[in-house]
């Protein structure tokens, strides 16, 4: 009687773990890269984590604040080829763990860390998009030609940085002297 009873708990047990698992909450690998001729390339790769309403919305108790962002702490790869500028921080070329850090007051930045030294980049937070289902990211170009965009979102939340690429800034091209006459 003893064993049937074990046995049956772990049959129990096993299928309620193999039910419990939806493969439609499992994150998505996702990259977006930016090809500049000349410099080289710059890529975004993550991990597309499934939006939890209940768990955004208590994310600002203290106790869900510090798990949020070990969560959080590194959620993909910022890897660039030439300097860039984002939301007014200086990113130097280099390979960097990415990941999002936020208080209760919806400071968010973008955390690039490497070698032991994090680059905290300011976003700019706002809760009026459409409903994301999965954390995804956005790097487009904006009006100038050096001028990026970077964009996150997350249920309806939204956050965002402006990406200068030096490289691409307009300068002045040197006269060419003129061609002689033979």
């Amino acid at each position: 009687m003893k064993k049937t009873l074990i046995t049956s708990l772990l049959v129990i047990l096993f299928a309620a773990v193999a039910l419990a698992h939806d493969p439609r909450t499992v994150s998505k690998d996702f990259s977006h890269t930016l090809t500049v001729e000349g410099a080289g390339k710059l890529t975004l790769s993550y991990k597309s984590l499934h939006y939890n309403e209940t768990n955004f919305n208590a994310r600002k108790a203290e106790r869900s604040l510090v798990a949020f962002n070990r969560l959080w702490k590194a959620i993909g790869k910022f890897d660039t080829d030439f300097p860039v500028v984002v939301g007014g921080v200086e990113v130097p070329k280099g390979s960097y763990t990415m990941g999002i850090n936020f208080d209760a007051n919806d400071n968010f930045k973008l955390v690039l860390g490497s070698g032991g030294k994090d680059l905290m980049i300011p976003l700019q937070f706002a809760m009026d998009g459409p409903s994301a289902n999965y954390l995804t990211f956005d790097f487009r170009p904006e009006n100038d030609s050096d001028t990026f965009a970077i964009e996150a979102r997350y249920g309806k939340a939204r956050v965002s940085a402006e990406a200068k690429v030096p490289f691409l800034s307009p300068h002045d091209h040197p006269a060419k002297p003129p061609e002689k006459k033979p």
